[in-house]
């Protein structure tokens, strides 16, 4: 078994991965602020397993009941235009991270596609996911109480569904 992952906390401002020293940032330049309302968005309407099941439920209803194929056309592009856009980059929540932290030589006033990219990767290799993910979700404004709303009405969808079946079983 290998070492466990190393949890970093960001209130101590920095904190060093393979070799290097990184700095997280209270600020943002334009430049990185604009960055950052496009991955919000991203990060906002990600899909989760719930949500992913939910649109296929919905492609499997439409084809049962041979009701209007446009829409099932509309669910299935989303589908798989959602799956790949997670597939083709690294996690909207890491991403949204490297915007506000940055080593001592960094320019902070640009955003640098490549320079994200390889802080993910230096990350990856020995630090645990969830500050990073505790971190941006507290970056994109009104995503806790969404998430907690989702959570909740989806508790309370299958707790129905669990008594539906119940009912049906006796």
């Amino acid at each position: 078994m290998t070492d466990s992952l190393k949890v970093i906390d960001f209130k101590d401002k920095k904190f060093t991965c393979g070799g290097r020293t990184f700095y997280v940032q209270d600020s943002l330049s334009f430049n990185r602020f604009r960055e950052l309302q496009r991955i919000s968005i991203e990060f906002g309407f990600s899909t989760t397993f719930v949500e992913l099941f939910k649109e296929i439920q919905k492609a499997y209803d439409l084809v049962q009941t041979n009701k209007n194929w446009g829409d099932l056309a509309v669910t299935l592009y989303n589908l798989l235009h959602g799956v790949a856009s997670i597939e083709s980059k690294d996690a909207a929540a890491l991403r949204l991270c490297a915007l506000f932290i940055s080593e001592a030589d960094e320019d902070i006033t640009v955003f640098d596609e490549a320079k994200m990219k390889d802080k993910i990767e230096c990350w990856s290799g020995e630090l645990d996911v969830s500050p990073f993910f505790h971190l941006a979700a507290s970056l994109v404004d009104g995503w806790m109480p969404a998430y907690n709303i989702t959570i909740r009405n989806t508790s309370s969808v299958e707790k129905a569904k669990e008594q539906e079946t119940s009912i049906k079983n006796s």
